[in-house]
């Protein structure tokens, strides 16, 4: 059979190609907004009653193609984009670390913003009738969020979406709310854990995820924090990852040393014996003969067994009686049509924020690669479902975004907007700038033309420059610095932890009050483990030193 030559393409096809995309741009600009006129520059855009503010979106009815289960969010103006771009542009007012870097309930979450739950529905009713009443009750509650007084940031508003979180819930036994320890207040809505303790009366462990990201007295910080103000909470640690433990994750020596070094993705298992543990202490009673928890436990806790697991990369375990199965891509259907909760098993759903690594647990517990996963938020569309053994399944839920009151450029930050499709990433690393020393972290120099380069005062604008200069990110045309993929590049290495951004809880730069705490208990802990474990004078001497915890000695210190 002959092959057909290329038919060449012109120039002035090309232009013509160009012309007619830029034509499509304006007129879906125009339907957009009827009164922007793209003759006008930016800075010269005008609406009668003042800045012309985000377009409101409403709940668009499920209909069916690829985008039906595709995020939305509300976006930018461009007047918006250009005043946040000249903002970026002032120098920085640092932030001391009681401001910048604490984070309480009060601050992310209102008492007055909620999430929509799903409306009371029977088997005996037509699914027309069920999804109608659904949207009915969605869209009412989106408006009430719009006429709120509270300024909300960006929240799902894909109804779709929100009805996988519905099913999950109501097929789970109990519910694992993954949140990142760098900033766990904001992946914790109260909302949402009202409404899975609640409304629904079913268990809920949180899963502090990515441990390995901060020091350790952040973490039993955030623990002791959480069992204060949700004192029925079950809380478990996790990380996926094999790393040197940080002593100081405010350091910007440690900051350094984290950014210098990639992280290989691995399947790490060694915490999910205490996972299974949380949940085991959980589980109903009329369900917990169903699966062998002190045998699941000890599979996952044996080191020996770990070891052979961490060298055999994505290949299943030999020891493993069970072989886990294919995700079940047709579970929603289940969901809705069969029973709420099955009898047959013991369904662990995870739910939560978009990039707090759901999909990674269910592989570092399966122990290969059987969901996928990726940094881009909103990567898992439907919900799936993963059998551990023959009467233990785990669910993943796609991540969505909760309504909340923090701004924008955190939750830019915390990855729960997509990185490549921020239209204005400056406030973002301006938000970073304020509470870490980036220009330290990267080992940025100031321009060439500054006056006193000792002195020299940073802004956003000046450290995305600097850090474009420094990577050789410059534009094709101008060969200008490109300020804008180096602001995208520096919000992925925050999302990676190659800097990190870790908040605190209230009051720990303060008064260490949770830390001499806990120092307290540390301590006893390990006077009696020392008192059972001494053998020779000579250890006992040695041993209050050696037992001296990062808690004991920050108390000491009266720091």
């Amino acid at each position: 059979m002959p092959l057909h030559r290329k038919k060449p393409f012109s120039a002035k096809q090309k232009k013509m190609q160009l012309l007619a995309k830029r034509v499509s741009k304006r007129d879906q600009a125009a339907r957009e907004d009827p009164e922007w006129d793209f003759r006008q520059r930016p800075n010269e855009e005008s609406a009668p009653g003042g800045p012309q503010t985000a377009h409101a979106q409403t709940a668009k009815p499920a209909t069916d193609g690829r985008n039906k289960l595709t995020s939305q969010f509300d976006k930018l103006s461009r007047v918006e984009i250009e005043d946040n771009k000249k903002r970026s542009m002032q120098p920085l007012h640092r932030l001391s670390l009681e401001d910048g870097l604490t984070m309480s309930f009060d601050d992310a979450y209102s008492a007055d913003v909620d999430i929509p739950v799903r409306p009371e529905w029977t088997y005996g009713e037509s699914k027309s009738v069920v999804e109608g009443r659904e949207a009915a009750y969605f869209n009412s509650w989106l408006e009430r969020l719009r006429a709120s007084d509270e300024e909300v940031s960006l929240y799902e508003k894909n109804l779709e979406v929100w009805r996988q979180l519905w099913r999950v819930v109501e097929i789970s036994d109990i519910l694992l709310l993954i949140v990142d320890v760098r900033h766990p207040v904001l992946h914790f809505p109260p909302s949402l854990y009202r409404y899975i303790t609640e409304t629904t009366g079913k268990p809920l462990v949180v899963v502090l995820n990515k441990t390995d990201l901060v020091a350790e007295n952040t973490v039993q910080a955030w623990m002791h924090y959480f069992k204060q103000r949700f004192p029925a909470v079950v809380l478990t640690r996790f990380c996926c990852y094999r790393d040197e433990a940080l002593v100081d994750d405010t350091a910007v020596a440690s900051m350094k040393m984290r950014r210098q070094r990639p992280r290989r993705r691995t399947h790490d298992s060694r915490l999910v014996g205490d996972l299974f543990a949380a949940c085991r202490s959980v589980c109903e009673t009329d369900k917990l003969g169903l699966v062998g928890w002190e045998d699941l436990i000890a599979r996952y806790t044996d080191k020996v067994e770990e070891e052979e697991d961490s060298d055999s990369g994505d290949e299943s375990s030999d020891g493993e009686p069970d072989e886990p199965v294919a995700p079940n891509e047709d579970a929603d259907e289940e969901a809705h049509h069969g029973e709420r909760v099955s009898s047959k098993y013991v369904t662990l759903g995870l739910v939560g924020h978009p990039n707090v690594g759901k999909s990674t647990i269910i592989n570092s517990i399966v122990r290969r690669t059987v969901v996928s996963t990726s940094r881009t938020p909103g990567h898992t569309k439907h919900f799936q479902t993963i059998h551990v053994t023959p009467t233990l399944r785990l669910c993943d839920c796609p991540g969505l975004v909760f309504p909340c009151v923090v701004g924008r450029p955190m939750q830019v930050l915390a990855g729960l907007y997509n990185i490549a499709q921020v239209q204005e990433p400056y406030t973002s690393v301006q938000y970073l700038a304020e509470r870490v020393p980036v220009e330290r972290v990267l080992a940025l120099h100031p321009p060439a033309d500054a006056r006193d380069p000792e002195n020299f005062v940073w802004s956003a604008w000046a450290i995305c420059e600097a850090f474009a200069i420094d990577r050789g990110f410059y534009t094709s045309r101008g060969a200008r610095p490109d300020v804008y993929r180096a602001s995208l590049h520096i919000l992925r290495w925050v999302l990676d932890g190659r800097i990190l951004l870790s908040f605190k809880p209230p009051g720990f730069f303060r008064d260490f009050a949770y830390l001499k705490e806990l120092a307290k208990e540390e301590t006893q802990a390990s006077v009696r483990s020392s008192d059972s474990a001494s053998e020779s004078s000579d250890t006992e001497s040695k041993q209050p030193i050696a037992q001296k915890s990062m808690f004991a000695l920050l108390d000491e210190e009266n720091c």
